[in-house]
């Protein structure tokens, strides 16, 4: 199994080595050669662990039993109840993907993500230390933090948006007090943090700071291709559920619904579509900035809007970093095409794709009001409660015309503000009041990570412009 770049870098390197560069020295990001194939059928009844390994095991052929073995083993030491359940009614249901130590989705794959750095380094006989840099707009940077926080030979920088998180977010990621760990709240967007971190990548004078070093740079954010495997895995772990459950026929086929800011989540499920797993429909959904639902329906990726604060910050996004891996897997690998688009893209903001979409793609976006209908829809006909992010998904499913599976990739205490507005109870007071006076009116339960921090005194401890994201990364490294 071979990985090359986006964007037509010769040099055709493991997984493994993909997961150590983290991006290509041509800018672009890496995709696998070919998609292995696997039944669903032959992965039925599997625990959850045990189906990673499975999944890691195809595009990892160079991990031995005992490395795939040290990584899923950290499932069990983080999750504490279920995996990935899925709740079901009528033709649709809903994939709860935020039972980690951080409720939320992105735990499913930065659990394993440190582990799965350390094997890589080891297979390749590489002995460096690592710095980790992560731009976040919420969920990834608190993931990382508790994936990679005090792991040996790791030091991890990340940078959110000061005014672009929740309360919740910005308290998980501030809480973690590791060696090795750093908290940068940034004057900017997530767009301003994402396009700094990923030149750094190619910066000649970071390169070669960090080789004098001998650290290695690399990034949690799912530009990183071991974090895009890791959530295949949950496509095949809920397909196995809906026909266990007898929601669905076996070997029937469903549609997916996913919450979509940088492209990843919904990526791995037209991945895992693309090793067999029965996925119709995968629909796109944006909130107000709705770069990629105008890009689907048009052609035209245009960036030059006004950037929108939402209910749902985790999707505020106008640079969807893997839309770069969709359209090398739609043009059957035309990096050069994939290329001038990028590169006009950075030159002015825009570029126009003249080949079409598959089929099987369709788009939508909800704005902040449709997204607050949404939430209490749901809980009104079904007695559910969902975050502002998955309500987008909800609102979105509603193109299905089959069983849809809506993913959902937060817990509606993260957001605690706009659910409680959706479902019209008071949002005066604490963060503990709130978050007790929504679990004692809808009969949830309430994460244990968060009732953690809710009455704490947290505040941020780095205010940074976002010019100044360089020079905090070159002083930690002339530090070492």
């Amino acid at each position: 199994m071979y990985y090359q770049s986006t964007r037509g870098h010769q040099d055709k390197i493991t997984g493994s080595q993909a997961v150590i560069k983290g991006m290509s020295e041509d800018g672009g990001l890496f995709v696998p050669q070919k998609f292995p194939q696997l039944s669903w059928e032959n992965v039925r009844g599997k625990a959850y662990p045990e189906l990673v390994k499975i999944i890691l095991s195809l595009y990892f052929p160079e991990f031995t039993e005992d490395q795939l073995n040290r990584i899923v083993r950290h499932y069990n030491k983080k999750f504490t109840n279920e995996f990935a359940p899925v709740r079901s009614f009528g033709k649709r249901s809903f994939l709860e993907l935020y039972h980690g130590p951080t409720a939320s989705f992105k735990d499913m794959a930065l659990t394993v993500l440190a582990e799965i750095v350390s094997v890589s380094h080891e297979v390749n006989n590489l002995a460096s230390d690592i710095l980790v840099l992560v731009a976040t707009s919420g969920d990834t940077g608190s993931a990382a933090l508790h994936g990679f926080a005090g792991q040996e030979h790791a030091h991890i920088n990340v940078f959110y948006p000061t005014n672009g998180v929740s309360e919740i977010q910005m308290r998980q990621m501030e809480a973690v007090n590791q060696p090795g760990a750093v908290t940068y709240a940034i004057e900017g967007n997530f767009d301003d943090a994402q396009k700094t971190v990923k030149e750094l990548f190619s910066d000649s004078a970071i390169k070669t700071l960090a080789s004098d070093k001998k650290i290695n740079i690399m990034t949690a954010n799912s530009i990183n291709i071991a974090r895009l495997i890791s959530q295949i895995a949950y496509y095949f772990y809920s397909y196995d559920q809906l026909v266990n459950t007898n929601v669905i026929k076996a070997g029937e086929s469903i549609d997916i619904a996913v919450p979509t800011g940088n492209f990843g989540d919904i990526l791995a499920g037209i991945y895992a579509k693309q090793m067999g797993l029965p996925i119709e429909g995968t629909i796109c959904a944006s909130n107000s900035n709705n770069v990629l639902t105008d890009f689907f329906h048009t052609g035209v990726y245009n960036t030059n809007r006004d950037f929108v604060k939402t209910y749902s910050p985790s999707m505020d996004i106008l640079i969807s970093s893997n839309l770069e891996r969709f359209l090398h897997l739609i043009s059957s690998g035309n990096s050069q095409m994939i290329k001038e688009a990028y590169n006009t893209l950075n030159q002015t903001g825009q570029f126009t794709w003249s080949e079409g979409f598959p089929e099987y793609l369709q788009a939508d976006f909800s704005n902040d009001e449709q997204t607050l209908q949404g939430i209490q829809e749901v809980f009104v006909t079904d007695k559910y409660l969902i975050d502002p992010h998955t309500a987008v998904a909800y609102q979105a499913s509603k193109l299905s015309t089959r069983h849809c599976l809506v993913v959902s990739t937060a817990s509606p205490y993260k957001f605690v503000d706009p659910v409680l507005q959706a479902i019209q109870l008071e949002t005066s007071g604490t963060l503990q009041e709130k978050i007790y006076r929504l679990a004692e009116v809808t009969g949830t339960t309430i994460p244990e990570s968060i009732v953690a921090i809710a009455n704490a005194d947290i505040q941020p401890k780095h205010i940074i412009d976002k010019t100044e994201i360089k020079d905090r990364v070159k002083e930690l490294l002339e530090k070492r």
